[in-house]
């Protein structure tokens, strides 16, 4: 939730929004610095989860953390860890769906498509160096 955008704002509501240690400093509050973005990430909340098939899946190999994300049949990508993203979609892996108990050990997830992210300037009123006025912080925000 950002800061008010008019009125007194207390270092407890700077502190409050962007974190920080006590006792509070102002020179914590500089833009781009530990606790102040220059730029908010937000991941569309639309989702299409794949039924589960070589089609759609995720398959994580025994005894790595080597996948293989697939999508409508086509490979989106391979790596490790949890998520990608390729062609303006984030795929995620999802809930198990099957474990094949052969020698392989081959653990089938669902698989999420969100449709992408957007990037947001913000806090263009705190500097990143110099002197910080509190009214600078009007509509601050963290996310």
């Amino acid at each position: 939730m950002a800061l008010q955008t008019s009125g007194a704002i207390s270092l407890s509501q700077v502190q409050g929004e962007f974190g920080g240690a006590n006792p509070i400093s102002m020179s914590e509050y500089y833009r781009g610095g530990a606790y102040v973005p220059t730029t908010i990430t937000t991941t569309s909340t639309s989702a299409w989860y794949g039924q589960f098939s070589p089609l759609w899946s995720w398959v994580i190999y025994s005894g790595t953390s080597t996948y293989q994300a697939w999508w409508n049949g086509t490979n989106v990508g391979s790596g490790s860890g949890s998520s990608i993203t390729v062609g303006g979609y984030t795929y995620d892996v999802g809930s198990l769906w099957n474990t094949i108990s052969d020698k392989s050990g081959t653990n089938y997830y669902y698989e999420i498509r969100r449709t992408g992210s957007t990037s947001e300037t913000v806090n263009t009123s705190i500097p990143s160096s110099g002197t910080i006025s509190m009214s600078q912080f009007y509509g601050g925000r963290k996310t």
